[in-house]
């Protein structure tokens, strides 16, 4: 202070004037800490409007003071150690911020809540689930059990935590054992989605697998897991496709083929059927395509024109509705490439595609 007040003294010539510009900073050496709770109620919206002793704690306020300021300022109690803020809404996110803030044991969002978080589904469930650690005791406000469903696990552990948007979730290999009990269809679009984006890989569900134990569901998950690595499979929608033309005998390969394009940009067939250099491409619902999908179509026509695979669309609902109309045009795209001396010693699995090329 004494070296502030004579640089003052220096500057301005008078003792007076040195007193008057030394004031703020005796202030700001004097003053107390700055009040943490702005900081607390930042970090409370980003858990969706849900504050708790803990929390409190975390931003240096005691259980007391967090309890008489919320009282104060009319934070609604849903359960006995949390409060909500005042101009926070209803939502799924604050139901389970609230469940894991309110109960002693780990809290996760489960099964098809935990892949809506991940962005996995477009809806959160109409009935949530939450995971526990088997044997916890879960006691949540009558208001909350009623709109969550709580499943107990043997295999859950703090480190399948993590945290979405401040929402306690599963990891993405701990999800999918969650999910290891669903049908064999639903299993395996689910793990083709997560590997598809790179959420997680066959190995580390693998592995999260092995340290488990026994599980519902394990076999299942393990022969899915081990039927898609190295694969890349974009949609299950692909995968069913490839899987009916194995069951008939087109011996398609499964999983996707790059090929080289005269553009340089290059191709991505879906269903490569190689020995008649056949590509058949599921396209999903291709009466909802955007404008940028159609682009890409066009693009994707023009590109095979340039090569000697021959390409079959397949749309979804085709698929489903009128099957043996698919599979015509695939026989007819064959029979053409047999004339063209492609795949000829190759015979088709339906007689109508040995006919056609006869």
């Amino acid at each position: 202070m004494g070296v502030v007040r004579w640089a003052c003294l220096v500057r301005s010539g008078s003792p007076q004037l040195a007193r008057i510009q030394i004031h703020p900073m005796a202030y700001l050496c004097h003053a107390g800490p700055m009040d943490p709770w702005p900081a607390f109620v930042a970090a409370v919206a980003e858990r969706h409007g849900v504050g708790d002793v803990a929390l409190a704690g975390e931003h240096g306020i005691s259980a007391s003071t967090f309890y008489r300021r919320t009282a104060r300022e009319g934070w609604p109690r849903p359960a006995p150690r949390v409060r909500l803020h005042p101009t926070s809404r209803p939502s799924v996110q604050r139901d389970l911020v609230v469940a894991a803030a309110s109960c002693p044991h780990p809290v996760a969002a489960s099964q098809e809540t935990a892949a809506w978080l991940h962005g996995l589904e477009a809806r959160p469930p109409s009935h949530p689930t939450v995971l526990v650690p088997h044997g916890a005791k879960v006691a949540f406000e009558e208001a909350i059990a009623r709109r969550l469903r709580v499943v107990q696990s043997r295999w859950f552990e703090p480190s399948d935590v993590v945290a979405i948007a401040g929402v306690p979730t599963l990891s993405v290999p701990a999800l999918l054992l969650s999910c290891a009990a669903l049908p064999l269809d639903r299993l395996r679009a689910r793990l083709i989605d997560v590997f598809h984006r790179q959420l997680a890989s066959p190995v580390e569900v693998e592995a999260r697998l092995e340290r488990a134990g026994p599980i519902r569901g394990r076999a299942t998950l393990r022969r899915c897991c081990e039927q898609l690595a190295g694969l890349q499979v974009e949609s299950h929608f692909q995968w069913e496709v490839a899987e009916e033309l194995q069951r008939l005998g087109y011996r398609p390969e499964r999983g996707t083929r790059h090929l080289d394009t005269a553009d340089g940009i290059g191709l991505t067939i879906d269903v490569p059927l190689p020995l008649w250099q056949v590509a058949v491409e599921p396209d999903g619902d291709a009466f909802h395509r955007t404008r940028e999908q159609r682009r890409i179509d066009r693009r994707r026509e023009a590109a095979f024109a340039s090569t000697e695979w021959s390409r079959v669309p397949v749309d979804w609902r085709d698929w489903h509705l009128e099957r043996e109309h698919v599979l015509r045009a695939i026989d007819a795209a064959i029979a053409a490439q047999r004339r063209r001396g492609i795949g000829r010693g190759q015979i088709p699995p339906r007689r109508n595609a040995g006919r056609r090329s006869a």
